[in-house]
């Protein structure tokens, strides 16, 4: 038997799938991308030596061992099911043209890669040679992308595709949430007046103020115009909902002053619990909107719920 860390194989079978594998060896280990050849069970029967510099393993580490070393733990159930799906697909093909994915450093460190994958045949049995290539630059850049995507321009803070995702994984967890839709009172004849130079300076400030009233695990997006939604983690009754509503109303009620300008600009405020008030995205926004009209017609900062402050 060949003993190693997690995995023990007959010998004779071994020394087939080594024998067969390492036909490509040389090949393999001139190429500069890290590559890994594995079998059916998903153990590694060949590891190539640029495998050293993306990973931190030898090749002689590697080899032996089950692919899922190199897998972080929270995607090893997914990746084993998709990998058997690859694997058992009547004839050798591509399993992806080097997607984005996460591998885990010998030191436990997750880094970014992409991979591509395909399945060949030889001698009988069925391998797939993984092709793994650094990908943090790009890794960054999608998030840098990413990130001025889901914010705001002008006032620095998320948008309505920043809220979108929070909500939605928010809702994927089952975790609960509240949300307060606000649209600043009679602000479009305060635009109108002092000119938009000065309304977006008045949006800025409206949104360093939310920013000032929410934790980190908070969210603050402005969704268009004056209207902005805070989206609270982990609350879950309708008295927590209340005193955040009046301690974000009390900061967008005090005054501000832009040069020779000392004014301020009231707010109404509409909130919504998850999963109280409705189980969908769309559905909470609804209600969370509608509430804030019903504080606007009575004239009120804020409703929550049924009852009305």
């Amino acid at each position: 038997m060949v003993d190693l860390p997690g995995v023990c194989i007959e010998r004779d079978k071994w020394c087939d799938m080594k024998d067969t594998v390492l036909v490509l060896g040389d090949l393999f280990n001139v190429l500069p991308d890290a590559i890994v050849v594995v079998d059916g069970v998903g153990m590694i029967v060949f590891a190539n030596a640029a495998v050293s510099g993306l990973l931190g393993y030898s090749a002689d580490e590697l080899t032996g061992q089950a692919l899922s070393c190199l897998i972080p733990e929270n995607y090893r159930r997914t990746h084993e099911s998709h990998f058997a799906k690859f694997y058992d697909r009547g004839k050798p093909t591509s399993m992806g043209a080097r997607p984005l994915f996460s591998a885990l450093h010998r030191s436990s460190k997750e880094i970014p890669i992409s991979i591509s994958i395909a399945n060949f045949d030889l001698d009988g049995e069925r391998y797939s040679v993984a092709v793994m290539r650094d990908s943090g630059k790009l890794h960054s850049e999608i998030t840098q992308a990413t990130v001025q995507a889901e914010t705001d321009v002008l006032t620095g803070i998320g948008n309505r595709l920043r809220l979108s995702r929070d909500m939605q994984a928010a809702l994927t967890g089952s975790r609960p949430f509240g949300l307060l839709f606000l649209d600043l009172k009679k602000f479009k004849p305060f635009n109108d007046n002092h000119g938009h130079e000065v309304g977006d300076k008045v949006l800025q400030i409206v949104a360093r103020r939310l920013q000032a009233q929410i934790r980190p695990q908070d969210l603050a997006t402005r969704i268009g115009g004056d209207e902005f939604v805070v989206m609270l983690s982990g609350l879950s009754s309708i008295e927590m909902l209340e005193q955040r509503a009046i301690s974000v109303a009390r900061s967008l009620n005090q005054s501000f002053q832009i040069g020779d300008l000392s004014s301020s600009v009231g707010v109404n405020i509409g909130g919504a619990i998850y999963p109280q008030d409705n189980e969908s995205e769309d559905g909470l926004l609804k209600v969370a909107d509608q509430n804030m009209y019903r504080a606007k017609q009575a004239g009120l900062d804020y409703y929550v719920g049924k009852k009305m402050y």
